[in-house]
């Protein structure tokens, strides 16, 4: 399952810190990070069966991730691809306008926004009463395929890593990888996480026909470098290759 943390303002050169895994079945059609051809504002991995994306960054800075809630029932009919849902903020649609009034329409995801100086997380889809959303402007948070306000033990465990590195250092690409790819248990959690996958607790999962697909890690300095460095890793969990971007970032 998806996990992912953000430090927005943690550490006094690096605005934003971004460190995440996208869990998925490895038989899904996905492209590698790249700025896309369609519009080259975002820069991110495509999910080449529904065409949305898990994550994505635009040369503003604006960054949106999305997970699925596997707790919350699919919509009956014609539901839409919660990877456009990223898609629609970076690239400011009018359908992503009206979310408030057509979650229901996705499969339960929680969504994870930030432009640099506001970050939200919302959480909604079919089987939810609402649209929820909180607002933060500073400090480390994060998502795994559950309500924003539940989070799993791993999640807790990656927040407070995350924290603990910025406060004493600048980010570390290898330091931040090596949490990432974490593949025993996470202290005080003992029990897996099974949604149907058997998906246990830890960072990095492997498995024949599920597991971490790819991990990417996104800085942002004082002086709007963005670096953005996505390695993707076969079924077995070995790493696959390794896409890296560094740009200047435009108003």
């Amino acid at each position: 399952m998806c996990l992912l943390s953000l430090a927005i303002n943690v550490h006094p050169d690096f605005p934003l810190v971004f460190a995440g895994n996208r869990d998925e079945y490895h038989a899904r059609p996905t492209a590698t990070a790249d700025w896309w051809a369609d519009t080259n504002n975002i820069l991110g991995g495509r999910d080449l069966e529904a065409g949305g994306t898990w994550l994505a960054i635009n040369r503003a800075g604006a960054l949106g991730v999305v997970t699925n809630r596997p707790d919350l029932p699919a919509p009956n009919q014609n539901p839409r691809s919660r990877g456009d849902l990223v898609t629609g903020w970076l690239s400011a649609s009018e359908n992503f306008g009206k979310l408030p009034e057509q979650h229901m329409h996705y499969g339960g995801f929680s969504l994870l926004l930030t432009d640099l100086t506001t970050t939200q997380l919302l959480s909604g889809g079919n089987g939810t009463p609402a649209l929820t959303t909180h607002s933060t402007t500073n400090g480390v948070t994060g998502l795994s395929n559950t309500a924003p306000k539940q989070p799993w033990p791993k999640l807790t465990w990656l927040n407070q890593q995350l924290l603990n590195h910025l406060q004493t250092k600048p980010p570390s690409i290898d330091y931040l990888m090596s949490l990432l790819a974490r593949s025993i248990p996470v202290p005080n959690s003992n029990t897996p996480y099974n949604h149907g996958q058997g998906v246990p607790a830890t960072p990095f999962v492997t498995g024949d026909q599920y597991g971490t697909r790819c991990s990417t890690i996104i800085t942002i300095n004082r002086l709007g470098l963005c670096q953005f460095i996505e390695r993707s890793f076969d079924p077995g969990g070995s790493a696959a290759g390794e896409a890296t971007y560094s740009f200047k970032l435009s108003a």
